[in-house]
Protein backbone atom coordinates (compact mmCIF):
# COMPACT_ATOMS: atom_id res chain seq x y z
CA UNK A 1 0.00 0.00 0.00
CA UNK A 2 3.00 2.34 0.68
CA UNK A 3 4.05 2.06 -2.56
CA UNK A 4 0.88 3.11 -4.13
CA UNK A 5 0.60 6.03 -2.02
CA UNK A 6 3.64 7.25 -2.86
CA UNK A 7 3.15 6.68 -6.49
CA UNK A 8 -0.28 8.79 -6.10
CA UNK A 9 2.23 12.47 -4.41
CA UNK A 10 4.26 11.47 -7.65
CA UNK A 11 3.65 13.20 -11.48
CA UNK A 12 2.53 10.58 -13.70
CA UNK A 13 5.51 10.88 -15.92
CA UNK A 14 7.67 9.68 -12.97
CA UNK A 15 5.69 7.01 -12.02
CA UNK A 16 5.90 5.49 -15.68
CA UNK A 17 9.21 6.41 -15.76
CA UNK A 18 9.91 3.94 -12.63
CA UNK A 19 7.77 1.82 -13.93
CA UNK A 20 9.37 1.53 -17.66
CA UNK A 21 12.73 1.57 -16.06
CA UNK A 22 11.34 -1.57 -13.47
CA UNK A 23 9.74 -3.66 -16.57
CA UNK A 24 11.79 -6.41 -18.47
CA UNK A 25 9.78 -6.00 -21.49
CA UNK A 26 6.85 -3.29 -21.90
CA UNK A 27 3.38 -5.16 -22.20
CA UNK A 28 0.33 -3.63 -24.17
CA UNK A 29 -1.07 -2.46 -20.64
CA UNK A 30 2.12 0.05 -20.44
CA UNK A 31 1.34 1.61 -23.82
CA UNK A 32 -1.96 2.44 -22.86
CA UNK A 33 -1.01 3.77 -19.95
CA UNK A 34 1.48 6.43 -21.56
CA UNK A 35 -1.42 7.28 -24.03
CA UNK A 36 -3.57 7.72 -21.39
CA UNK A 37 -1.68 9.97 -18.79
CA UNK A 38 1.46 11.72 -20.61
CA UNK A 39 0.53 15.74 -20.86
CA UNK A 40 2.60 15.64 -24.48
CA UNK A 41 -0.67 13.15 -26.23
CA UNK A 42 -3.38 14.94 -25.01
CA UNK A 43 -4.28 16.08 -28.16
CA UNK A 44 -3.94 12.40 -29.41
CA UNK A 45 -6.59 10.86 -26.99
CA UNK A 46 -9.03 13.58 -27.92
CA UNK A 47 -8.86 12.41 -31.85
CA UNK A 48 -10.61 9.63 -32.73
CA UNK A 49 -9.06 8.74 -35.97
CA UNK A 50 -5.74 8.46 -34.04
CA UNK A 51 -7.31 5.99 -31.13
CA UNK A 52 -8.77 3.54 -34.07
CA UNK A 53 -5.09 4.00 -35.76
CA UNK A 54 -3.30 2.89 -32.10
CA UNK A 55 -6.04 0.21 -31.13
CA UNK A 56 -5.85 -1.53 -34.42
CA UNK A 57 -1.91 -1.32 -33.95
CA UNK A 58 -2.01 -3.23 -30.33
CA UNK A 59 -4.67 -5.17 -31.47
CA UNK A 60 -1.93 -6.57 -33.89
CA UNK A 61 0.32 -6.24 -30.88
CA UNK A 62 2.70 -4.62 -32.93
CA UNK A 63 3.79 -2.39 -30.12
CA UNK A 64 6.51 -1.47 -32.14
CA UNK A 65 5.02 0.47 -34.73
CA UNK A 66 2.39 1.45 -31.76
CA UNK A 67 5.64 2.94 -29.52
CA UNK A 68 6.08 5.23 -33.12
CA UNK A 69 3.12 6.46 -33.43
CA UNK A 70 2.88 7.97 -29.88
CA UNK A 71 6.51 9.50 -30.35
CA UNK A 72 4.58 11.05 -33.58
CA UNK A 73 1.56 12.20 -32.06
CA UNK A 74 3.74 13.40 -29.35
CA UNK A 75 2.73 17.49 -28.93
CA UNK A 76 4.94 19.69 -28.94
CA UNK A 77 6.30 17.84 -32.06
CA UNK A 78 8.79 15.34 -31.49
CA UNK A 79 10.44 12.35 -33.84
CA UNK A 80 12.73 9.29 -33.37
CA UNK A 81 16.14 10.86 -34.14
CA UNK A 82 17.99 7.20 -33.21
CA UNK A 83 17.31 3.81 -31.85
CA UNK A 84 20.39 1.33 -32.00
CA UNK A 85 21.32 -1.71 -30.67
CA UNK A 86 24.64 -2.60 -28.24
CA UNK A 87 25.62 -5.49 -27.06
CA UNK A 88 22.14 -6.42 -26.60
CA UNK A 89 20.82 -2.77 -25.06
CA UNK A 90 18.42 -0.66 -27.03
CA UNK A 91 19.36 3.40 -26.70
CA UNK A 92 16.91 5.77 -27.89
CA UNK A 93 16.94 9.21 -28.73
CA UNK A 94 14.08 11.51 -29.31
CA UNK A 95 14.79 15.28 -30.37
CA UNK A 96 11.34 17.73 -30.31
CA UNK A 97 10.91 21.00 -31.64
CA UNK A 98 9.44 21.88 -27.87
CA UNK A 99 11.44 23.49 -24.78
CA UNK A 100 13.44 20.55 -24.25
CA UNK A 101 15.35 19.04 -27.38
CA UNK A 102 16.10 16.26 -26.89
CA UNK A 103 15.72 12.74 -24.77
CA UNK A 104 17.98 9.74 -24.40
CA UNK A 105 16.80 6.25 -22.70
CA UNK A 106 18.62 3.15 -22.43
CA UNK A 107 16.98 0.27 -22.08
CA UNK A 108 17.14 -4.26 -22.97
CA UNK A 109 13.87 -3.89 -24.37
CA UNK A 110 13.19 -1.57 -27.75
CA UNK A 111 9.97 -0.31 -27.09
CA UNK A 112 10.70 0.37 -23.76
CA UNK A 113 13.39 2.40 -25.17
CA UNK A 114 11.84 4.18 -26.90
CA UNK A 115 8.80 5.18 -24.48
CA UNK A 116 11.23 6.38 -21.79
CA UNK A 117 12.64 8.63 -23.93
CA UNK A 118 9.39 10.47 -24.59
CA UNK A 119 8.64 10.16 -20.95
CA UNK A 120 11.61 11.52 -20.42
CA UNK A 121 10.84 14.61 -22.61
CA UNK A 122 7.35 14.81 -20.29
CA UNK A 123 9.32 14.93 -17.27
CA UNK A 124 11.79 17.54 -18.48
CA UNK A 125 9.29 20.05 -19.68
CA UNK A 126 7.98 22.51 -17.46
CA UNK A 127 4.61 21.84 -15.96
CA UNK A 128 2.04 25.08 -17.05
CA UNK A 129 -0.51 26.04 -15.01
Amino acid sequence: MRRHQAEADLPAAEVLAERIAAARRLREHHLWEILRTLPSLAEARDDADFRHRFRTLMDRDDLVAASRLLVDAARPTCHLDQLVCLEGTWIARICSDGSVPRAVAVHVDRVAAVMAALVALDRAAPVKH
